[in-house]
């Protein structure tokens, strides 16, 4: 493989991008655009929630509260844990959505007839989930200290005093959520735009001048690569612009972490947009493809909006197979829990072997040839 001829096709291609208006828009203005309006449309809900306990109490009503919370299957108890650090491990690898904290002497409080405290730590990162897990548990705290009343034959009945604490998002205020995982949908936009590019070539029979010189077809869709990898990570800084200053996410992981963080994700739609042009006939048949591939699953199916159903094994591999989903929880982490490499290295490595995949298949596609 040479350099030379590598570099000359990123150069054309950069050259052509620039001279372009709207190619150069859709590559570097547009996911700040849409980040802009999509923020604005989405806010919504979930129904089941990945539980941890902090026990401290270890008493019959302990026992008896945290059965009655996760009877109905909207909790799902997946663990103990004996300590805030512990806790904090738990929700910032997503392993959990919220804790219950149950304090030592909170039966007793409760047999004396005084307020016993109840604390609630909540991954704040996805606010609608977070704040729905609040009010369900209440809901469910409430049914349960009435249905308690009976047992103490007529003695004064305290209530638990459920007290919510949001991590990462204390005031688990939407965008805050949704905003870093818009990001992981807008930076599609370099895909689309590789996508056109590689089909336009085709269509409008510029392809066949490359097709006579010594360029080989890994430089040619390497080169090409290399040039929207540049411009999209450029349009990364004004995304993260409009994110922090139009609508004041909080950002408090490393820049640097999250560009590298897009480069692998770009690797893996990079990746999908080979095997689309390799398949297009049309820009319209790429771009509709690229539409049903990336900017619809990525509203439903992978984790934006609503959590991924994990009872369903269908939806399971569907959502682990689209880059957005790993690159939303990287965002998230990135932005809200201010999470490094090393935190992030499971969904990079997907992201990773979705690109590998997906460049060997749309590499073998390739032929420097005129059908």
């Amino acid at each position: 493989m040479s350099l030379r001829r590598l570099f000359a096709i990123a150069r054309k291609e950069l050259r052509h991008v620039t001279r372009d208006a709207r190619i150069l828009f859709l590559v570097t203005i547009a996911p700040a655009f849409l980040l802009l309006l999509l923020a604005y449309v989405f806010s919504l809900d979930a129904d089941h929630f990945k539980l941890i306990v902090w026990d401290q109490d270890r008493t019959d009503l302990s026992r008896r509260y945290v059965a009655d919370t996760i009877s109905d299957g909207a909790f799902e108890l997946i663990g103990y844990v004996s300590s805030y650090v512990e806790i904090d491990a738990w929700l910032q690898a997503g392993r959990a959505n919220l804790a219950i904290v149950i304090p030592r002497g909170t039966e007793a409080k409760v047999r004396a007839g005084q307020p016993a405290p109840v604390h609630v730590v909540v991954d704040g990162v996805d606010a609608i989930a977070g704040s729905q897990a609040i009010g369900q548990l209440q809901g469910r705290t409430g049914a349960f200290v009435q249905s308690f009343l009976p047992a103490v034959k007529g003695r004064p009945v305290g209530l638990f005093d459920l007290r919510g604490l949001a991590w990462y998002n204390a005031p688990l205020k939407s965008l805050n959520g949704m905003v870093p995982g818009l990001i992981a949908v807008v930076l599609s936009m370099p895909t689309l735009a590789l996508t056109l590019s590689l089909t336009r070539e085709k269509e409008l029979g510029s392809f066949e001048g490359l097709a006579a010189t010594p360029i080989r077809g890994l430089e040619y869709l390497i080169g090409k690569m290399t040039a929207y990898v540049g411009l999209g990570l450029l349009s990364t800084l004004p995304v993260v612009l409009v994110a922090t200053a139009w609508f004041h996410v909080p950002f408090r992981g490393s820049l640097l972490v999250l560009l590298a963080m897009v480069g692998c994700f770009f690797a893996a739609s990079f990746g999908i947009s080979l095997v689309v042009a390799s398949v297009a006939r049309s820009q319209q048949t790429a771009m509709m493809i690229v539409v049903l591939v990336f900017f619809v699953p990525s509203f439903f199916l992978t984790g934006l909006i609503l959590p991924v159903n994990t009872a369903s094994a269908v939806s399971v591999i569907a959502s682990s197979a689209l880059p957005t989903t790993h690159f939303i929880v990287i965002c998230r982490g990135v932005f809200l829990k201010g999470l490094g490499i090393v935190d992030l290295l499971s969904p990079a490595a997907a992201l990773l072997a979705i690109g590998g995949v997906t460049f060997a298949l749309g590499l073998a596609r390739f032929h420097k040839r005129i059908d």
